[in-house]
């Protein structure tokens, strides 16, 4: 018995430091998410301003290089990443739906604040990712012990 018990309360530790883990994975993909994000309105931008791009083969080439993913092919209909807020998501939606319908310079600068705002959803993340991705794997591990503790 005391065996069993053994195996029982290393596997809880393994399962808490996983879950810890998973966190960290979690917020590390979020975090990557926003930092793609800003690079790809900065792509948008520069394709905009340069080459004067057409916003449809501009959204169908950006699928292909797996930067965007569009419902309908069209730049407008760009789905959020899904480890976004719903507040980042809510901006991401805004920032795309309004692609297209003013000229070039309008574009542009619209496409510098959102991608402001990014930087900003950015800098909150990392500052609220800090402690979290020390501490979960080490609470995690401390969870596990606790369950182990409990049922044995």
């Amino acid at each position: 018995m005391t065996a069993l018990r053994l195996v029982g309360t290393f596997f809880l530790v393994v399962c808490g430091w996983c879950a810890g883990d998973a966190v960290c994975i979690r917020t590390q993909e979020h975090l990557e998410a926003l930092r793609q994000t800003i690079a790809l309105l900065e792509e948008i931008e520069q394709e905009i301003t340069f080459r004067r791009a057409d916003l449809n083969m501009l959204a169908k080439k950006l699928q292909r290089e797996h930067k965007l993913f569009c419902s309908a092919k069209m730049i407008q209909t760009a789905i959020p990443p899904q480890s976004f807020s719903p507040q980042e998501a809510a901006c991401f939606a805004e920032c795309f739906s309004a692609l297209g319908h003013t000229e070039a310079e309008q574009e542009c600068s619209r496409l510098a604040f959102y991608q402001e705002r990014f930087r900003s959803f950015l800098q909150q993340q990392e500052k609220a990712a800090q402690s979290r991705l020390v501490l979960a794997p080490k609470l995690g591990i401390l969870l596990g012990l606790t369950a182990a503790i409990l049922l044995f």
